[in-house]
Order: structure tokens, then C-alpha cells, then sequence
């Protein structure tokens, strides 16, 4: 009996949409899982209230409650018969290897589109079955995005702030290795924000493709969506905290 699709195309994801349109020669999928714990297990370890509270879990198609049930069946999956799960990710990729490669494009894969697994340690054969693959993501595991921790070549990850991890963003532009994706309250101060702690920022709100983003150092900048409008926790960047941050003292 063949297993309901673990991934998405990008085209059904609004900003993974926008990366298969903007010319870049690039599909994308995406896999969504139930987020933090909301299947039983905890995918989302390092992630804060505000984080939860904003997440884009139920954005869009989120909202359905058989998109929810399709989630949270998917994350059982991995935690309860994770050889199935990971046969079918191979059947997938395989396929839309093969579908990338008949279109003249390149392959992008989003494994956490609503979780934050480390992938690379959990799934390691996963990047060298498909060299020519492009993954990325985004991540709070703050060890992910420092020196000497070994990603595979062909992942990209993208550290994401919150109202808890400032010290952890600064220290991940310190190193150069990776850019800090941030939430701001709107489209005006995505727009006129050159620089926050003195690192450059530039908009991520344009695609999903952060692999193609300047390198390490920089604020990737999103306006608020969905619940993250209406957040009070600090999630969302405030113009406040980028004049005055509180920065830690590095050694």
C-alpha cells in the first residue's frame, strides 16, 4: 500500500511560492510536521514561547484540519516507524530529482518547514544520496550555526532569532559562519532598516531561498504575519531593541 506524500511542492507554501517564481531556476518542497509538541514529541526543542505563539503552523492551508491531522500523522511516523519514513523521503526525492532535472532546474528541499530537527545527524545519508540537492532551513539550535560544528556541504541553515536568543544571534554573526533571520512589525521598517547592532540587514520576505542570501553576518529581515502580528512576547524585533540590544561581553 503506497504511503500518503511527506512532502509538499513549494507552489502550496506562499513564500517557498515566491522562490519558484522569481526566476532563479530552482524548485522547491517542503516538509511540514506537527510543530513543538503538538504531535506527543517535541521537534521544535529550542524554541521559545514566542516562537510557539507566532508560529506559521496554521497559515494558509495550515488552517484545514486535515492538513493538521496530516502533520501531526507525519511525525508520528518519523518517531514510530522511522525506516518507512525515511524510504519514503528516498521514493520522493527521487522522483523530483528526476523532475528537476527534466524542467532544467535545480533542486532546493526545506526539511523543517514546521520543525526544527537536526537532520544532519539524524537522517546523515540524506545529503550524500542526493549531492545535487540544495537543502536548507532554519534553525534555533544556536550550536548548528558555530564554529566547529560540521554541517554537510549541500545544507544551508539560516539562525533565527526570538525574544530569548539575542546573545546567541550575536554570537553567530560574530563568527561569520551564518545570517539571523529576524521578524520586524512591519513592511516599513523591513524597508528602512540598513543595519541592526551593526551588522547589514536585507529583506528575506522577497523568496524562501536563503541559500542564496549575502553570506554569514547579516540580518535577513520578515515582516510579521499571521499570529506573529498581534505578538507581545518581544518575538517580533522591535525597533527599540535594535537602537538600545543588550549584547553580550564575548571573551
Amino acid at each position: 500500500m503506497a504511503l500518503p506524500k511527506l512532502f509538499t511542492d513549494g507552489s502550496s507554501n506562499p513564500k517557498t511560492a515566491k522562490s519558484d517564481k522569481a526566476g532563479r531556476k530552482f524548485l522547491t518542497k517542503i516538509l511540514h510536521l506537527a510543530p513543538a509538541s503538538l504531535s506527543g514529541f517535541n521537534v521544535c526543542s529550542s524554541s521559545s514561547v514566542g516562537c510557539r505563539d507566532g508560529c506559521l503552523n496554521t497559515a494558509g492551508r495550515g488552517q484545514m484540519t486535515t492538513v493538521q491531522k496530516a502533520r501531526i500523522r507525519k511525525t508520528l511516523q518519523w518517531f514510530n516507524d522511522r525506516d518507512t519514513f525515511k524510504a519514503q523521503i528516498i521514493k520522493e526525492l527521487t522522483a523530483f530529482v528526476k523532475r528537476c532535472e527534466k524542467l532544467g532546474v535545480s533542486a532546493a528541499i526545506r526539511m523543517n518547514g514546521t520543525s526544527d530537527i537536526l537532520w544532519e545527524k539524524q537522517f546523515s545519508e540524506l545529503f550524500t544520496l542526493f549531492p545535487q540537492i540544495t537543502y536548507y532551513d532554519y534553525t534555533k539550535h544556536v550550536k548548528r550555526c558555530l564554529d566547529g560544528y560540521g554541517l554537510p556541504q549541500n545544507y544551508h541553515l539560516t539562525f533565527s532569532r526570538s525574544e530569548s536568543n539575542d546573545a546567541d544571534c550575536y554570537k553567530v554573526l560574530q563568527s561569520g559562519r551564518h545570517n539571523v533571520a529576524a521578524v520586524v512589525r512591519t513592511k516599513h521598517i523591513l524597508e528602512t532598516t540598513p543595519s541592526i547592532w551593526g551588522f547589514d540587514t536585507y529583506s528575506a520576505d522577497n523568496d524562501d531561498l536563503r541559500f542564496l542570501d549575502p553570506p554569514g553576518s547579516h540580518f535577513g529581515l520578515l515582516y510579521a504575519k499571521g499570529k506573529a502580528r498581534k505578538d507581545s512576547s518581544g518575538f517580533v524585533f522591535t525597533q527599540g531593541a535594535m537602537k538600545a540590544p543588550s549584547l553580550p561581553v564575548l571573551a
